[in-house]
Formats: C-alpha cells, structure tokens, sequence
C-alpha cells in the first residue's frame, strides 16, 4: 500500500507557539504527537461507549479520561 502525503495550511504562528507549548521541536514530531493523542481520545470514547452504552456525545467528557 503506498502512503500518501497530505497537505494542510496553518498559520506559522499558531504552529510556533503549539510547538513552544509542548516543546517539540520539529513540526513532524508535533502533528505525530497530535495525532497519536486524538487516536487515543477516539480510542477511549469508543471504550466508552462499549462500556456505558452509547450516551448523546455532550454528555461525554474526554477531558475525564
């Protein structure tokens, strides 16, 4: 399977100031962080949802988690 790369726009200083929040240093290091965590959000609301059954999403706080 080949992988496709993906192009997004974001502005530069919103981009510098996430990366200073979180300290990365490169951009790579911080979307593949960024994206490992929301698999993991996803990943706990779908446990979630098995669990507890399938609640309207407002009352489902990740934040909790």
């Amino acid at each position: 399977m080949a992988t496709k790369a993906v192009s997004v726009r974001i502005p530069e200083a919103k981009l510098r100031r996430v990366m200073r929040q979180r300290r990365m240093k490169s951009r790579s290091e911080l979307i593949k962080t960024l994206i490992d965590e929301e698999d993991e959000r996803i990943r706990s609301h779908q446990a979630h949802q098995r669990i507890f059954g399938s609640g309207r999403r407002v009352e489902f706080d990740d934040r909790l988690l």
